[in-house]
């Protein structure tokens, strides 16, 4: 039974029959193949064919840091250097010799084949990479975009783009870069301007749906939060998180004082998200039992009192 490995530039097959260890090292980079059969004798050990087997295996897996293989080339010979400390006391050493394999037209016309085949992966792969770099900075150009379209009445001064959100009187500006928002949801809150804090990492907002009648969260969004946290101080309105998909890098949710919050489990189990904690205090209508064996399952932080 042969055994494959990946290390460095190089692909290797090994196996071991009664005899002789039989190898074959393909060259990644240039496509040169080496391949041979070596016995005891080439190995020159004190120990079996299976021992010095067994300790190939450990160096080309590199795992253990007291097995490693130094490879180099030269003149069309490849030399594989095993060099092993066993238990911790006992150093094996010994150093295997493989011919380049020379190959029919055939073969050369296969070897240039899988050439291209390789260029071509590598450069769909380059492509793959910038056009999910470029898709990435086109959405953020475009938040920005639609960003701006909302601060036709908002303010700019040589320090940024300020944005207020709150509508009655009481101006609550915050400059769109800000990184952590706390705000105190008076009932007039400018929920639509939110989406524009670009860098927006975490939110808190106090007196959460205080004259609102909010009874989810689809009246607001980001694209960036990884943090938020609601504190509703009893509010019975609040009852659903419905809408949560409108924060899809939230990684933390804390909510308090929600006693009316309920179907927590079914609105996460229909929504694709990146939540890993969850906090709630005083949500007196969750369901624990079902909530607690969701965390459970899908490995998220759960945090109740």
């Amino acid at each position: 039974m042969s055994e494959t490995f990946n290390f460095k530039n190089y692909s290797i097959v090994a196996s071991l029959n009664e005899r002789a260890i039989y190898l074959k090292i393909i060259d990644n980079i240039n496509f040169l193949s080496y391949e041979g059969n070596v016995d005891l004798k080439e190995l020159r050990v004190s120990i079996d064919l299976e021992g010095a087997y067994k300790i190939m295996i450990n160096c080309f897996k590199e795992q253990e840091i007291n097995y490693s293989v130094i490879i180099s080339v030269n003149t069309g010979v490849l030399k594989l250097a095993f060099n092993a400390l066993i238990g911790g006391f006992l150093k094996m050493n010994f150093e295997v010799l493989l011919r380049e394999k020379l190959m029919s037209n055939d073969g050369q016309l296969t070897l240039n084949f899988n050439k291209l085949e390789q260029k071509q992966a590598q450069a769909i792969d380059m492509l793959t990479k910038k056009c999910g770099d470029l898709e990435a900075s086109i959405n953020k150009m475009q938040q920005i975009i639609d960003c701006c379209q909302i601060f036709m009445t908002n303010i700019y001064t040589p320090q940024g783009n300020w944005c207020d959100i709150q509508s009655n009187g009481q101006t609550y500006l915050n400059n769109i870069s800000a990184k952590e928002i706390t705000m105190t949801d008076h009932g007039h809150t400018i929920w639509k301007n939110i989406k524009v804090f670009y860098q927006l990492e975490k939110m808190t907002i106090t007196s959460f749906n205080a004259g609102n009648n909010i009874t989810n969260l689809s009246s607001f969004s980001n694209n960036n939060i990884k943090e938020l946290v609601l504190n509703c101080i009893a509010h019975q309105t609040f009852a659903s998180l419905t809408g949560i998909q409108n924060f899809p890098n939230l990684e933390i949710l804390t909510i308090t004082s929600a006693p009316g919050l309920t179907n927590v489990v079914t609105v996460l189990k229909a929504t694709k998200h990146k939540i890993k904690t969850l906090k709630f205090q005083g949500c007196t209508a969750v369901n624990v039992v079902e909530l607690q064996t969701y965390c459970q399952v899908n490995n998220v932080f759960l945090a109740l009192s």
